[in-house]
């Protein structure tokens, strides 16, 4: 196995730190809360179920042997941006009007109970198990070294997914904590 550089560690760290701090927000939530549209706006459940949906590709992305990577998605022709870019170039996507399209979650026909809520919540955390575990196969010349695509801001460097996933995560607690806000919802947490 690869020696696993400071820099894959790190964000290897940055992911997991990011999910707990996801959890302990959503786990705010009443079982009702959790499961109830934000005005006109995704559910909390629905959230979560976006990001587990949005993560679930890089597991087997991941795992690839790296020449069938190369192969099927080139090789970078400039070097990875760091996190802010990544986050700034996000938001650009947003604003011109990028949405969650094939990666939104489905409807769901389970009964909004806690047995379905720990099964949402379950599978978001091995989604993201598997990508920090995947991920221990990476160097640090690696991540710069392979890229892959991404919906709405084209190819990305491993290295830049990895931020992406970090920021996309972030930004989906940020939302629905604004979303709660304006449709005037009062909850536990």
């Amino acid at each position: 196995m690869p020696q696993k550089s400071g820099a894959t560690r790190a964000i290897v760290v940055a992911l997991e730190t990011e999910h707990e701090r996801g959890v302990d927000y959503w786990s705010t939530f009443s079982t009702s809360e959790f499961f109830r549209t934000m005005g006109r706006h995704w559910s909390a459940a629905e959230h979560v179920r976006h990001l587990t949906r949005s993560m679930a590709p890089l597991l087997p992305a991941l795992r690839l042997p790296k020449l069938g990577l190369r192969m099927a998605f080139g090789m970078p022709d400039r070097p990875s941006r760091a996190e802010g870019q990544i986050s700034d170039a996000y938001r650009a996507a947003l604003a011109a009007g990028g949405q969650a399209g094939r990666f939104a979650p489905p409807p769901d026909t389970h009964a909004p109970d806690q047995a379905r809520r720990d099964k949402i919540m379950d599978e978001h955390s091995e989604t993201l198990r598997g990508l920090t575990q995947a991920m221990e196969r990476w160097t640090e010349a690696q991540l710069d070294g392979y890229r892959l695509p991404h919906p709405l801001l084209g190819k990305l460097t491993v290295r830049e997914m990895m931020l992406f996933t970090l920021i996309h995560n972030r930004h989906h607690v940020e939302v629905a904590k604004r979303r709660w806000a304006e449709a005037g919802l009062v909850h536990a947490g």
